[in-house]
């Protein structure tokens, strides 16, 4: 993008990024586009919630500068890119992000001593009029995004103003408060949501520290590495249905925040899906989550991605994502939703930073080895589990048994 202006933000019509300004005014954020002279204002009343504010939020970037012809060795398969999209007039260029599929190398030229990249950059796009489709383009037309994770002082000052109209929810049941966070059960997240119109939120509150496993009640879904496919289960709630995808993944780092899961994935994917943080025990290091998505389609996309054989998703220290569980499909009652039984982990957003301590590694790097391995090692880990609680509920009921007397009918 040109100029030397603050931020881009991706405009709601269509999806296109634009240079822009910003000015806070009492309660009322006013984004000035560059170019077009268009002022677009935003008050509080334009959200519903607490979440619509956070997605606006994450429509403001800082600009990204024009991949220079010196620097095209930077950009590789697999790195997002905000690169112009010529769907429209010549007289109108708009920009969209877009993944890296491949470069195609050429040697570069010299003009009156100044060096020309005569490479060309094939393009999947994430966002806007070619969305999932591939073209090609030269460097004149790609820019690198330059993310700090830093939010614009105005834009957050914004967004607590917007928070602030929406205090935290907390749902009740039996005057009991929904618990922000939740340990599960041995019959993994299908035998919860199944019981869930029988049980106080105490009981929840209560569940065992959750084990996942290859569960043989119906709709459990099954442990899954990168070599694993995606199993598709069907769970009957009763009710009127409305489908829900869910996904479970792990050995994250216990610091990481929702909103980093969700920006991070819609950087790479164009999806936004709802995260939950689950509760771990203060002696596991790492944590797990649920992302949950409305459609097959994100739901796939955001699976091929987690799997995807040339990278993984890793923490700065070097711990790779690990896909846990998916279950495609999941058929629930409507008055019940899985974003009723959790409540989304509220973050401190004082000093509006976004986490930026994830990031993809390539397959052929020494980091890629490195998170191979200990993705099989969390892996192994998480079988270990598995074994352990059949030995505990076979013990259980042997233990049970011994004492007919206790549970008679």
């Amino acid at each position: 993008m040109v100029g030397k202006l603050v931020l881009e933000f991706r405009a709601t019509d269509d999806d296109a990024w634009y240079s822009v300004k910003v000015h806070l005014k009492g309660e009322t954020l006013s984004v000035q586009f560059q170019g077009i002279m268009e002022i677009v204002k935003f008050r509080p009343s334009d959200f519903d919630s607490r979440d619509a504010v956070e997605r606006f939020v994450r429509r403001f970037r800082p600009v990204s500068p024009q991949l220079q012809d010196t620097e095209c060795g930077k950009i590789g398969r697999g790195s997002v890119v905000c690169a112009a999209c010529h769907a429209f007039p010549s007289n109108d260029m708009r920009y969209f992000d877009a993944v890296v599929e491949a470069v195609q190398r050429k040697d570069h030229s010299f003009v009156n001593g100044e060096e020309e990249c005569q490479c060309t950059f094939v393009l999947s796009w994430i966002h806007g009029p070619k969305m999932g489709h591939l073209t090609s383009t030269g460097i004149s037309c790609v820019c690198t995004l330059k993310d700090d994770g830093q939010v614009d002082p105005k834009v957050a000052s914004f967004l607590q103003i917007v928070k602030s109209k929406f205090p935290v929810s907390s749902r009740k049941n039996s005057g009991k408060e929904v618990p922000a966070r939740l340990e599960l059960g041995k019959g993994g997240w299908s035998q919860l949501l199944t019981e869930h119109k029988h049980l106080s939120f105490q009981d929840i509150q209560n569940k065992w520290n959750l084990i996942y496993g290859n569960s043989e009640k119906k709709g459990a879904g099954k442990l899954s590495n990168r070599e694993s496919s995606h199993q598709d289960q069907d769970i009957d709630l009763g009710g009127e249905k409305s489908n829900s995808y869910f996904i479970l993944i792990g050995n994250l780092e216990r610091s990481l925040s929702p909103s980093s899961i969700q920006a991070f994935i819609e950087r790479h994917t164009g999806v936004s899906p709802q995260v939950y943080i689950l509760l771990s025990p203060v002696w596991i290091h790492f944590a797990r989550a649920v992302l949950l998505v409305d459609t097959k389609k994100k739901h796939e996309n955001i699976c091929n991605f987690l799997v995807n054989p040339d990278h993984f998703i890793v923490s700065t220290s070097g711990r790779p994502w690990v896909l846990i569980e998916s279950v495609t499909r999941l058929g629930m009652n409507s008055q019940s939703s899985l974003g009723k039984l959790l409540r989304k982990y509220q973050e401190n957003c004082d000093g509006a930073h976004l986490d930026d301590k994830v990031m993809l590694v390539r397959l052929g790097t020494e980091e890629y080895a490195q998170a191979k391995l200990l993705g099989e090692l969390f892996m192994d880990f998480v079988k270990h589990e598995q074994l352990l609680l059949r030995r505990l509920v076979a013990e259980e009921t042997a233990i049970q048994a011994a004492f007919p007397s206790l549970h008679h009918i």
